[in-house]
């Protein structure tokens, strides 16, 4: 699959068939976040694998009771460093590598915003110093969502300054 391939096909995740995820793609995975690219080289983020299925249900109501998140196959959750100025950027980056990959292996995923930081945090044992970001469900997909709409170039590219058509 082609980049711009698994770009276009891939669809925000919220049905989820009932397996544990195989070590092959977990791995797969983790390398794409690896190799993403950050400031200076600095990697100034981790990211927290949860698999267990007992845990992946304890984390519904922590996470807004989305209940599809007690279904996933592996929920990430990315923290990083507060104090370096790249930090959620790299993050971020790292984290669309993952769903990159996934996409291309015939995973799916959900990028998760909606969570209870102080609760999460405690849950997952994250450090003082530390920030969770941003989260996201990776598994195999038991829907196939068709794509939404997306604005029109001209609404979101502007020439040499902005407003600039």
């Amino acid at each position: 699959m082609e980049v711009i391939e698994a770009i276009r096909s891939r669809r925000s995740i919220r049905t989820y068939e009932h397996r544990p995820l195989e070590a092959k793609h977990k791995e797969r995975l983790m390398e794409a976040a690896r190799l993403a690219p950050s400031g200076a080289n600095r990697q100034p983020w981790q990211i927290i694998e949860v698999t267990n299925e007992q845990r992946l249900k304890d984390l519904v109501p922590i996470c807004k009771n989305q209940e599809f998140i007690g279904t996933c196959s592996m929920f990430l959750a990315g923290v990083d460093d507060p104090n370096q100025k790249w930090a959620r950027v790299d993050l971020a980056i790292a984290m669309d590598h993952v769903s990159l990959a996934a996409e291309e292996m015939g995973l799916g995923t959900c990028w998760i915003g909606a969570f209870d930081q102080t609760k999460l945090a405690k849950f997952l044992e994250v450090p003082f110093d530390r920030v969770i970001t941003v989260c996201m469900t990776v598994g195999y997909p038991a829907e196939f969502p068709s794509a939404r709409s997306r604005k029109s170039n001209e609404d979101l590219f502007f020439q040499e300054k902005f407003g600039m058509k």
